[in-house]
Formats: structure tokens, C-alpha cells, sequence
């Protein structure tokens, strides 16, 4: 049986998760030191999970992509470009539409994988080709179906 929209963006952004946290993570270490998640993350109104084994927190996409948007103008900026904000702005909403359950057509699911993409390939994250894979099945589905 063929993947969903939906199921097919939820696994995107957990590489999305995978390939962002070690980038985030040295990124923002680099730039505000070994307390960075403390740092980063004041004023924001709920607690993170921590594990008593992990380091940091359990961020999930959209921590991610918040920390990335928050801190864009002190650390991101040095190293990505006016592209890459508008791609984490961009999955911002996508991400915040598939928590809320929204359905995805064929095109804006392609948009996400894409645009998910595109922001593993800057960060040079392994998990892009996983992406790429899954846009791939996307796009083959769609033409079999027409």
C-alpha cells in the first residue's frame, strides 16, 4: 500500500530532526558557548525534555526550525543564507500544519519534501538523500495514479 502525504512528510521531518541537531547544536555551541541551550532558549514558555543519558534536550523538527529562526541574525546567518530562511520559514508552517492533522495534496507534500531537502543538502546532512529518495516514490506515484 502507498505511503500517505502525511505519513511521507511526518518521516521527512524526523530526518529533517536527525540532519538539523548536529548542525544546530555546533552551530549554536560555536556561538554562545557550552550553555547554549539555556541561552537559546530563554523566554520560551514550556519546559524541554531532557533525558538523564543525553546532553541536551529532545528537540524535535519544530524546535529546531525555532531555534534556527530565533537565532538567525546572532549565529545562522554566518553560514547560511537569505535561501535557507525562507526554507526554515517555509517549514515552519508545513511542520505546524502537519501536527494540526491537516491533509497534504500531492504538490504541497512535494514542496515540503523538497524545501526539507533543499535545507539537509545546505546543511550537508546525510538524511537530504533519504529526502530526495522519498520525492522520488512521490513524484513516480503521482504519474502511475495519472
Amino acid at each position: 500500500m502507498a505511503m500517505s502525504n502525511y505519513d511521507r512528510i511526518g518521516k521527512a521531518l524526523e530526518a529533517l530532526r536527525d540532519g538539523l541537531t548536529p548542525f544546530v547544536s555546533r552551530e549554536l555551541e560555536a556561538a554562545l558557548g557550552k550553555y547554549w541551550v539555556t541561552a537559546a532558549t530563554e523566554g520560551w514558555s514550556h519546559d524541554l525534555a531532557w533525558s538523564e543519558e543525553d546532553e541536551l534536550p529532545q528537540f524535535d523538527a519544530a524546535a529546531l526550525l525555532r531555534l534556527m529562526w530565533d537565532q538567525w541574525n546572532a549565529v545562522f546567518k554566518n553560514t547560511l543564507g537569505f535561501a535557507e530562511r525562507s526554507l526554515v520559514s517555509e517549514l515552519r508552517e508545513a511542520r505546524n500544519k502537519w501536527a494540526h492533522q491537516n491533509a497534504f495534496t500531492t504538490d504541497d507534500a512535494y514542496r515540503a519534501l523538497d524545501s526539507i531537502h533543499r535545507l539537509l543538502l545546505a546543511v550537508s546532512a546525510p538524511q537530504a538523500d533519504e529526502v530526495e529518495k522519498s520525492k522520488l516514490e512521490l513524484l513516480r506515484q503521482r504519474y502511475e495514479e495519472q
